[in-house]
């Protein structure tokens, strides 16, 4: 297989990708206790150790297969946005 028409770019995203785990410690030292029922507290807790090895893996195949790199990361943003919308409720 040849690589990814622009590694700059593919490289940029997966960075880019690490920056909303900044706020997970932040979002777990607030009192937030009462909002949470243990599912979600559980799942905030455990998100990091999906979300950096998604990031690692996307980072491991994006020359030889950069469409995996894609779906992973799309999965990842939607993750996202799952666990913000969570954190918001």
């Amino acid at each position: 297989m040849e690589p990814s028409n622009n590694p700059r770019l593919m490289k940029t995203i997966i960075l880019l990708s690490l920056l909303p785990l900044l706020w997970w410690p932040v979002s777990l030292l607030h009192d937030t206790s009462y909002l949470f029922n243990d599912t979600a507290r559980l799942l905030m807790f455990l998100f990091p150790f999906y979300a950096l090895p998604s990031v690692a893996v996307a980072w491991y195949c994006r020359e030889d297969r950069p469409e995996v790199s894609w779906v992973l990361l799309l999965l990842l943003w939607l993750s996202y946005g799952a666990i913000f919308i969570l954190a918001a409720l």
